[in-house]
Order: structure tokens, then C-alpha cells, then sequence
């Protein structure tokens, strides 16, 4: 039969079935029907049937409405997208440009399962063969379709149909978030214009022309040829069910089935592996986004078996930026409630690493400071007690401000100063902040990094004091991880340490005067 359009298949299901038409369709050349099923339970099938009604190209029934039902013997191994043969239709059915079409029996594991009343139907997208392939080559050859959200059910770009309170497609495992923002159809579509703007060398004209067809919605499409689906579907080989045997050949039966059973399991392992692997490409991309939280979920859930020392180090850092997320997300609360020394507290939490908040977080640390001693200055005369004690609160958190504690000591000696002694301590203020000020930056620029000992030997304290009890000696060329810093007495800067034993490979934290390390 030469080429014709064909209309959108309207599917009929149940969001419980395990066994779903991906796809379905009229063909040209040997006029037939050419079927896509997905197997999302552990199960072989050995025989399916479907219910068909054919429409016109005006969309009207033809044959009254009635079914017609198309049955064949297949072998579809578990979690397998399988393609039907093509049922080549007969003269009656020429007419034909559109069908509905669902489930309505199969075979499996040797039951006969009839499938009930379908209680939802959708229209499978139209996606011509050329943006098919564009869609393969773009995303890869998992996309078979565009995801899909609705009230009750949504669809994975598999083509896998979960119900909605599902968080990962049943056939796939691909996370229902990360299918619903970045593999709907609009997407796609978006995803392949950058593709054609960035790669194809045409002119004005025919690029466009290009990207109307590979980016708009098609309500018909021209049928492809029965041939061209037999080209491109093909069926990966499944393990065949083993039949009624002879009881002469009842040993090697039994050796056969264990055989099986271990090959399955082995199957199984590699889609758990697989699906696993996915999880964690989700995650990551997530993370990269900013959403911590959510990556670290699917982390988790990705690694519930068995994990790697390089995945282990992926989440413990993702935990750490969730840890910095959380503290930026209180400390917002608390900056839009006026409370600023516990924003500015939070803020200070708020990693290097954390691509998502650190600027922000260092720019509202110098909106608080500014907010503090602006109110600091203008309370002053009126009640100098509580002005203190802000600044006070503030230097307990912040103490490496250089301008908090230039006031503190103005405040101080605002009325014990006078003339020369007054031009001697002001030119003594400006030398101190300077030198508060280099102590502050070499104290942020020791925070977050890998440092050395380099002298013979440095003690690590429990405590920021020289007189604090030691925790361990550390020889020259140990190498530390800082995790924060304290400025003592605006000189000496003590690192809050972490240190990994050579020996034991047991994490040893301390705190070490910054003099001791390159």
C-alpha cells in the first residue's frame, strides 16, 4: 500500500498493568499493524492479544466500532521492550488512518491473565521517523517518547505509563522529576534546536525550515513502511521457557533450569546494576542544579546494596553542601525576621563548595555588618550599654571583622583621649585594623584548604589554647584538611583541623596554630 498520514493512537489502560503498549501503529508498503510492548514484571510472556478498533482518516469508526482482536505467541523476557511482528491487515481495513487499541489478554509464567475494564485512555505522540531519529540522536537510543505529566499517571520518556505517586518509572528507573523537567516534549524540542543552532551549517532559510519540523507538535504523520520498522525494531534474544519434557530427559531439565534460574538472576543483577547507574547520573546532574537534598535521596536509594569509595566521597561532599544549604536556608528566616546575629551565624556556615549559595550568603554577611554597625553608631549616645552588647554578639560571631572592632575600640576610648595622645592612638587604630584586617584574610584564606606541617613537630590541641591537652604530635610534612578557623587576641590564628591517620585510616580532629603549616 503506497505512503498515507496516520492519526494519534488513542491507548486504553490501568496504570497497575506491569505489561503496556509502548507504541502502536498503521504501517505502509505491506499495510499492517506494528505493535511495541514493555515487560515491567519479573515474568516471561509467551502469548499476548490485543483489542483494536479501526477509524478513518475523518476519524470516524469503521465497522460499525467493532474490535477486532490480533493474538501472537511471542517470548518477552522481564523488564524488555519488545517488538511485535507486524500483522498485516487485509483489503477490509485500506480505509483505515487511526486506531484505539489496548491489553486485553497474555500469557504468562503458563496462566492465562484477561485484563479488566481500562480505566484511562491518552493519545500516543505523533513523532515522525526523521525527529525520531534526531530524538536517538540527541538524547540517546533510551528515548523512545516524550515524558508525560497527568492528574492520576505519568509517562516516563521510555514509554512506560506509572501512577502518579510513583517516583521512579517501574520499567527504567529513571526518577520521575528529572523525566518531568527535562525530557517532556517542549524540552526535547528545545534541547534539539540547541543541537541544530550549534551543529548545522545551512542557510537561513533551511535551518528554519529544520526547525519547524524537528520541533513542533505533530497531530498526523506520514506511516513508515513495514520494512523500515523490521530494520530498525529488532528484539535482543531472551532465554526461551522451557516446555513439557520427556521423563527420560528429566535430569538435564533440571540442570537446564538451574541453568536458567542463574542466568536470570545474573539479568536481573545487571538491570538492577544498570538502573542503579542511571540513578546516580540523575543525581549528579541534580546536584549540579542545586537541588542537594533530592541528589543525596537518590544517592542513597542508588547505593542500598553496594557502593564504591568514590561514591561514598561523592555523598559525603553532597552531605556536606546539603548541611550548607540547610544553614542557608535558616539563615534567610532569620534575616527576614530582623534577626541578624543568628542570620549572620548561619551565613557563616555556608561553604566555598556551595556553588548554589555561597556568593549570596557572603553578600548578605556584608549587608549585616553594615545593618549592625549602622545601628550600633546611631544607639550609641542614647543607650551605650545595649549598643555594646550588640557589638558585642557580633564580634562573637564575626570576629574577624576589621570595621567592628575598629568601632569597638573607638567606642572604647571615645572619652580617655585627647590631642597629641589622641593623633598618636588614632595612627596606632590604623596600624592595629591594618594588621586585624591581613590576620582576617589570611584566616579565611586558610579555611576549606589542604595545608602541610612544615616544622619538625606541631602539636595538636583539643582546644584553641596553648593550654589545652595535647590530642597527638604531628611530624613535619603531615597533611590536614582545615575545616574552620579562630582568630586569639588578633594575632594567633588557630585552624580547626581534620587529619587522617597513615596507620589506621581513622579521621583525627584537633585545633593547631597556623605558624606550624606552609
Amino acid at each position: 500500500m503506497s505512503f498515507f498520514r496516520t492519526l494519534p493512537t488513542k491507548l486504553s489502560f490501568n496504570t497497575s498493568e506491569k505489561i503496556q503498549i509502548a507504541n502502536a501503529e498503521l504501517t505502509s508498503g505491506d499495510f499492517a499493524l506494528a505493535i511495541d510492548v514493555l515487560n515491567a514484571q519479573d515474568s516471561f510472556v509467551t502469548n499476548i492479544e490485543f483489542a483494536v478498533k479501526f477509524k478513518s482518516i475523518e476519524r470516524s469508526y469503521l465497522f460499525n466500532g467493532r474490535e477486532f482482536y490480533f493474538q501472537q505467541a511471542v517470548n518477552i523476557a522481564p523488564f524488555t521492550r519488545y517488538f511485535l511482528d507486524p500483522f498485516i491487515l487485509d483489503e477490509r481495513f485500506h480505509e483505515a488512518r487511526a486506531i484505539d487499541i489496548y491489553i486485553s489478554k497474555y500469557t504468562a509464567d503458563g496462566k492465562n491473565i484477561t485484563c479488566g475494564d481500562k480505566k484511562f485512555e491518552i493519545n500516543l505522540p505523533v513523532i515522525p521517523e526523521k525527529k525520531r531519529a534526531q530524538i536517538k540522536e540527541t538524547l540517546g537510543d533510551g528515548i523512545k517518547t516524550y515524558g508525560e505529566n497527568q492528574m492520576d499517571f505519568w509517562r516516563c520518556a521510555c514509554g512506560f505509563i506509572n501512577e502518579n505517586e510513583t517516583s521512579e518509572c517501574e520499567f527504567c528507573g529513571r526518577n520521575k522529576s528529572f523525566v518531568l523537567n527535562n525530557l517532556t516534549e517542549a524540552l526535547i524540542n528545545s534541547k534539539i534546536l540547541n543541537v541544530i543552532e550549534n551543529t548545522r551549517t545551512t542557510d537561513g532559510i533551511n535551518l528554519k525550515t529544520l526547525e519547524t519540523h524537528l520541533t513542533q507538535t505533530n497531530l498526523s504523520k506520514i506511516a513508515p513502511t513495514t520494512e523500515s520498522l523490521k530494520f530498525n525494531r529488532t528484539n535482543e534474544e531472551a532465554p526461551k521457557k522451557p516446555r513439557s519434557i520427556p521423563w527420560k530427559k528429566i535430569f538435564f531439565t533440571l540442570v537446564f533450569l538451574i541453568f536458567l534460574s542463574i542466568v536470570s538472576i545474573f539479568a536481573l543483577n545487571i538491570v538492577k546494576k544498570e538502573r542503579n547507574a542511571s540513578k546516580i547520573e540523575d543525581a549528579r546532574g541534580l546536584a549540579l542544579s542545586g537541588n542537594y537534598h533530592q541528589a543525596l535521596e537518590m544517592y542513597n536509594s542508588a547505593t542500598k546494596d553496594k557502593t564504591s569509595p568514590e561514591i561514598l566521597n561523592e555523598m559525603e561532599k553532597l552531605k556536606k553542601l546539603v548541611a550548607s544549604d540547610e544553614s542557608f536556608q535558616r539563615a534567610s528566616s532569620y534575616f527576614e525576621e530582623g534577626d541578624y546575629i543568628d542570620a549572620a551565624y548561619n551565613y557563616k556556615k555556608v561553604i566555598q563548595e556551595d556553588e548554589k549559595n555561597y556568593k549570596s550568603a557572603q553578600d548578605k554577611l556584608l549587608s549585616i555588618e553594615n545593618i549592625i554597625l549602622n545601628e550600633v553608631k546611631s544607639s550609641y549616645a542614647t543607650n551605650r550599654t545595649d549598643a555594646l552588647l550588640l557589638l558585642n554578639s557580633y564580634l562573637n560571631v564575626v570576629p574577624e571583622s576589621a570595621k567592628a572592632a575598629r568601632l569597638k575600640r573607638e567606642i572604647k576610648s571615645a572619652n580617655s583621649l585627647q590631642g597629641d595622645e589622641n593623633q598618636k592612638e588614632n595612627f596606632e587604630k590604623e596600624e592595629s585594623d591594618k594588621d586585624a584586617a591581613e590576620t582576617a584574610k589570611k584566616a579565611s584564606d586558610l579555611l576549606h584548604t589542604y595545608r602541610t606541617v612544615v616544622t619538625e613537630k606541631a602539636n595538636l590541641r583539643a582546644e584553641p589554647s596553648v593550654d589545652s591537652g595535647l590530642v597527638k604530635i604531628l611530624e613535619k610534612g603531615t597533611e590536614l584538611y582545615v575545616l574552620e578557623t579562630k582568630i586569639e587576641q588578633g594575632q594567633r590564628i588557630w585552624c580547626h583541623v581534620e587529619v587522617k591517620s597513615a596507620i589506621s585510616q581513622d579521621t583525627i580532629k584537633g585545633w593547631i596554630s597556623n605558624k606550624t603549616l606552609n
